[in-house]
């Protein structure tokens, strides 16, 4: 009896054991598709995040810049030649600057003084009342010499000109200041009186007045040749200068200082018009030579950088646009394009014939330590061609070109969103589109 009554027990623990086993190993079981699975999304997200890079729409201001060799110097030279006849008798030494009023040079040992301005002298000024931009040039150069002669006509009034009797010139250096002092006083009537301001027209014609050379014949009595017709009037245009009494005296002034003869008028080959203060590069004549050819090249006094273009880069550049100039010692000052010429001696030794553009760089401050300390030389100039400021952006690889044409940018999740697209510049591009804004992040190549 107790050992059947003992024998089912081992059974039942069996049963249990088994039981458990089977539940155990279920459970196992369970526990390995689960993980298997679990770690075949990881391995998937793994390698999404070594193959696919984010990036964040950003707010910049994006610029594209086009860096070129330059030469830091004072400019481009420019040649002078002397308008008279005659022989050189003296020229500066090189280097030497020149500034509004100074001689250039001397021919017959007469003073070839410089004036600013942008008209040369094309015609001999002599007569009271002749009108235009070369009668500018003298008088503003004249008041900042600081000489006194009155007002000026106003634009739009109408001014007679006065035809001068021949002058009979004075030896050189004879004029004195009490001569020409003595011209002020006794001018008499000038073009002044002649004009009416603010009108136009017949009506505001001044009536006739006898030319100079009419007083003389009529002075002269009987017999004498009858005097020209009096010139017609002539209307003051913006930008336009009268030579009046006033002016006539003043010019006899200066020239009685400067060592010149004191006779009033002013021609071509009397003084070189250009457009500042110059440094005399070189001399291409000695004294003694004939003064009808070149006679000295001269720059700006100040220093600049200048910078030659090839034609396939003139549209990345205009006056005005802002630069920065990388000195020898790698310094940086910034600058502006000034000028644009181009080089019609470059273009006979092109193949194709082109000339090149030389581009003339100012800086903002020549007068800055590491500009004056700096040897002319070699020097690097960026120039910004485009700029926008405060745009969103977001790098070049973030484009997705789409087949339909234009380009999207891709959400992690997978997502489209369409941009326009605008400047590119140094591996950035600015981007818009209803739903793009900052922060926003994309996807875009490692």
């Amino acid at each position: 009896m107790r050992r059947s009554e003992a024998s089912p027990r081992p059974r039942r623990r069996l049963l249990l054991t088994v039981s458990g086993a089977s539940v155990v190993l279920a459970i196992t079981a369970g526990a390995v598709v689960w993980t298997g699975r679990h770690g075949q999304e990881s391995r998937a997200s793994a390698d999404e995040r070594v193959h696919v890079t984010t990036a964040v729409v950003e707010r910049a201001d994006l610029s594209d810049t086009l860096t070129l060799g330059g030469t830091l110097g004072h400019g481009r030279s420019r040649v002078v030649r002397s308008g008279k006849e005659g022989l050189v008798t003296w020229l500066p030494r090189i280097g030497a600057e020149v500034t509004r009023g100074g001689q250039l040079f001397r021919v017959n040992d007469n003073p070839v003084p410089l004036l600013y301005g942008s008209t040369p002298l094309y015609r001999t000024l002599r007569d009271e009342g002749t009108v235009g931009r070369d009668v500018k040039v003298l008088v503003d150069n004249l008041r900042k010499l600081g000489y006194d002669f009155g007002e000026q006509p106003e634009v739009g009034s109408w001014v007679r000109p006065r035809p001068a009797a021949t002058p009979t010139p004075a030896p050189d250096g004879a004029g004195t200041e009490k001569e020409a002092a003595s011209a002020d006083a006794a001018s008499g009537e000038s073009a002044e009186d002649e004009t009416a301001s603010g009108k136009s027209g017949q009506d505001a014609v001044p009536s006739a007045r006898p030319t100079a050379a009419a007083a003389d014949s009529a002075s002269s009595g009987a017999g004498s040749p009858a005097a020209s017709p009096s010139p017609a009037p002539v209307q003051v245009r913006r930008g336009e200068g009268v030579l009046t009494a006033g002016v006539i005296a003043a010019l006899k002034r200066w020239q009685s200082r400067t060592g010149a003869a004191a006779t009033g008028e002013l021609g071509p080959g009397d003084a070189i018009v250009l457009s500042g203060a110059v440094r005399v590069g070189g001399l291409l004549a000695e004294p003694g030579d004939a003064a009808g050819g070149d006679l000295l090249s001269v720059t700006s006094t100040v220093r600049q950088v200048t910078v030659p273009l090839e034609a396939d880069a003139t549209g990345s550049v205009r006056r005005g646009n802002k630069v920065t100039v990388t000195l020898p010692d790698n310094s940086t000052v910034r600058g502006h394009v000034t000028a644009l010429s181009s080089d019609a001696q470059s273009a006979d030794q092109n193949a194709g014939g082109e000339p090149q553009l030389t581009v003339t760089v100012g800086l903002d401050d020549p007068d800055a330590e590491s500009v004056r300390d700096a040897d002319s030389g070699s020097v690097r100039v960026g120039f910004t061609s485009a700029a926008k400021k405060d745009v969103l952006v977001v790098p070049v690889g973030a484009l997705l070109a789409l087949s339909e044409g234009g380009y999207a940018l891709q959400r992690p999740g997978g997502r489209l969103l369409p941009v326009k697209t605008g400047l590119f510049a140094k591996g950035r591009v600015e981007v818009s589109g209803p739903e793009i804004s900052e922060g926003l992040r994309v996807v875009t190549t490692s």
